[in-house]
């Protein structure tokens, strides 16, 4: 680099951080001035206020590193080139831009576009001209340190630097080295549904949460941030991406576990069982089809054909005023029809109340046929009667029908619409328990699955497996309507569901578009999940969704990866493309009894430690097994916390840790300990034991050890000789 260009650039670097200190003492001024000079509602003040103390927060972190880049760009028919410095946030003085936010349509040539001729798109249509110069910069607390002048960003030195530091800084500064393929996807239209395959450390949910802010900022003016969707894995997932989105200017954004989403979206209190014995018996190889029959689309269709008939049988019995039939079945039917609009009757309830409505104004218009007709057939039975109070009863049922019929048969019809559940829990016990006369598809393990249900309906619970199927209800019979305004959602960690788990989010999102991000080869619930993305894209979408492939890994050396990659070439799938940054090889380290594992893990602990580790998770198979891991090294006198299904691991506690593969995947460590990788653990025979290894192998960035008892997983026996020739060398 020329010191002409350094000193003019720590020069601009002085200027904008001096406007950005301005702007920030001013803001605080403002903000002072609102509270003292604010005349309105209470909530129109907190709603201002806290916008402006985003933006101040903004500025704040600003003033460490204004921004990370700069283009000098010259459009068509222009002489001299512009140049933009593109930063995290925006920064304006008066009407000019100092600062172009990241987000911006032209900062999408610093991602995309190679010196020379280019092009961006803007509202206002493509605009061309020529890249002159693309430049990063490392700022360090408002000190120019260094900047490289580079061609395209995936080939640059600081991407290399961004990839060798530790987990705190990676996912809050990835704006700056953000890859041709994934800038792709984070700035298709919002209209456009997505299906992200991506292997271990390609960046799905750092490219998931920066696809969000970029909607939120390119569709400011009309899409609320509350109409946007995060739906992840599991709640320590969701408080790990949720001290992210804030840094990201996205705080405003919703987000949900399937679960949690189905208990707000059929509005009522049900009781979820976990699902930990299921993944411990599906490991085991003694899980059953079940599962995996519920969430596919023939559970879907039988449940369809049901409200089918559940719907016609609402409306097959006529009518009855006692022995007298006011309206047919056949009138009742057709009335009922005619509300099977959802624009307009878009639940069961408000369905039925115009039905009554209706039906009262039919039978208004045939007062007076039907009073006549209803009392020459009770005259008859009074003629007929033989005593007393005989007679006197049917004179009551006389004047009572004339009545009920006056009021156009009201109380007649709430009477004969109160049968018609709407709850979804008592329309799903009455599916279950017919649900052997709509098994078109032939499954075999029909009574098994009524008979597992119906205890936990009766025990009121129900498994993640039945969610689809409730949600579906509601949807049919009486969908939420506050969740009809979503506009897009973001489904991370996706490869866990099922295809009718898909289909209903479809359904109970209509007016939503899609991005679905996920990696099959971390299916650790297999028994429940899809086979492929095809199955998703038709399942939601129609075949019109677009499936991307994410081959590249980001997150690991090189030398962990190769551990990955010869799990996952042992069932079938393939090895990923590496950003070839080495680092340490893989640790191996065995040991006769399992006893002496706890002891072999505190030395590794402590080794880790002293290399300078701050976030250290030692990863288990089961939820079960890393409980009985933490309480051996508490008994060595290592007291380090067991995170639980509720934890939040970007709290400061959490930084070592002991965790099982389910919670650890889509997490990220500088440093992974494996507790016990031998065959008998993870058996190379069983896909399900090699797709967890895989999720536990690649959520260390750094460093990977692996202790074992006995043999070696198999898969991983290649990784001894190598490591047998590292020492010798």
């Amino acid at each position: 680099m020329e010191k002409k260009d350094f000193a003019f650039e720590q020069e601009k670097l002085k200027s904008v951080l001096q406007l950005i200190a301005e702007q920030l003492n001013e803001e605080k001024s403002n903000l002072q001035r609102m509270f003292n000079d604010f005349i309105g509602s209470r909530e129109e003040l907190w709603r201002m206020a806290d916008f402006k103390k985003v933006h101040i927060a903004n500025l704040e972190a600003s003033l460490d590193n204004p921004y990370f880049a700069r283009i000098d760009f010259r459009e068509e028919g222009e002489e001299k080139p512009h140049p933009i410095y593109i930063g995290k946030n925006g920064v304006m003085k008066d009407a000019n831009i100092v600062v172009t936010d990241w987000r911006a349509p032209i900062s999408s040539l610093y991602y995309d576009a190679e010196l020379g001729k280019c092009q961006y798109e803007a509202p206002d249509g493509i605009i061309k001209g020529d890249l002159d110069l693309k430049r990063q910069f490392e700022i360090e607390e408002g000190e120019l340190q260094d900047y490289y002048d580079v061609d395209l960003v995936s080939n640059d030195s600081l991407l290399q630097k961004y990839l060798n530091t530790n987990n705190d800084a990676r996912l809050k500064s990835i704006v700056a080295t953000i890859q041709k393929e994934q800038n792709d996807v984070i700035r298709k239209k919002m209209m456009e549904n997505l299906i992200i395959q991506g292997v271990a450390g390609s960046g799905k949910t750092t490219v998931a949460l920066h696809r969000i802010a970029y909607l939120v900022y390119n569709y400011l003016k009309t899409v609320r941030q509350n109409q946007y969707l995060v739906i992840g894995p599991n709640p320590v997932f969701l408080k790990y991406i949720k001290s992210v989105l804030p840094e990201l200017d996205v705080s405003g954004v919703e987000q949900c576990t399937f679960e949690g989403f189905a208990k707000d979206y059929i509005e009522e209190d049900i009781t979820i069982r976990p699902s930990e014995k299921k993944v411990v018996a599906s490991i085991a190889g003694k899980g059953n089809d079940i599962d995996k029959f519920k969430c596919s689309m023939e559970y879907q269709k039988m449940l369809e054909n049901f409200l089918q008939v559940f719907m016609r049988s609402l409306t097959d019995k006529p009518l009855m005023l006692g022995d007298f039939q006011v309206l047919s079945p056949e009138e009742i039917q057709k009335v009922f029809e005619e509300t099977n609009d959802p624009k307009f009757y878009n639940t069961l309830g408000s369905r039925i109340n115009y039905t009554i409505e209706r039906l009262c104004r039919l039978i208004e218009a045939k007062e007076e046929d039907l009073e006549s007709s209803f009392t020459s057939l009770y005259y008859d039975k009074f003629r007929e009667a033989q005593t007393k109070e005989e007679k006197e009863a049917i004179q009551k049922t006389i004047q009572k029908g004339r009545e009920e019929l006056r009021k156009n048969g009201r109380n007649l019809l709430k009477r004969y619409f109160n049968k018609a559940k709407i709850e979804p829990t008592k329309v799903y016990k009455l599916f279950i328990s017919t649900i052997e006369d709509f098994n078109s598809s032939g499954f075999k393990n029909i009574k098994s699955l009524k008979k597992e249900t119906t205890k936990n309906i009766k025990e009121g619970s129900y498994d993640f497996e039945d969610l689809a199927a409730l949600i579906y209800i509601k949807s049919v019979l009486s969908p939420d309507r506050s969740y009809q305004s979503m506009k897009h959602v973001v489904v991370d960690e996706a490869q866990d569901l099922g295809e009718f788990n898909f289909y209903v989010l479809r359904k109970a999102l209509p007016n939503a578009t899609f991005s679905i991000f996920g990696d099959l080869a971390q299916s650790i619930y297999d028994y429940r999940g899809i086979n492929n993305w095809e199955e998703v894209n038709q399942a939601m979408f129609q075949n019109k969704g677009e499936i991307v492939n994410f081959n590249k890994s980001y997150r690991t050396t090189a030398e962990i990866m190769d551990a990955a990659d010869d799990v996952a070439e042992s069932i079938g799938l393939n090895r990923s493309d590496m950003v070839i940054r080495h680092g340490e090889p893989v640790q191996l380290t065995g040991v006769e009894k399992r006893s002496d594992i706890p002891e072999k893990i505190a030395k590794k602990l402590e080794e880790l430690k002293k290399k300078g580790y701050k976030n250290i998770a030692i990863i288990s198979k089961t939820n079960l097994l890393s409980n009985y891991i933490n309480d051996d090294l508490a008994a060595l006198g290592i007291d380090i916390p067991n995170v639980g299904p509720n934890d939040d691991v970007s709290d400061e506690r959490f930084k070592v840790c002991t965790i099982s593969n389910q919670l650890a995947k889509g997490l990220e460590f500088d440093a992974v300990i494996i507790n016990d990788a031998g065959e008998d653990i993870y058996s190379s025979d069983n896909p399900l034991d090699m797709k967890l290894l895989y999720v536990a192998l690649t959520r260390a960035l750094h460093e990977l050890d692996i202790v074992y008892a006995g043999e070696l997983t198999k898969p991983l026996q290649g990784q001894l000789e190598k490591q047998k020739q590292y020492i010798k060398q």
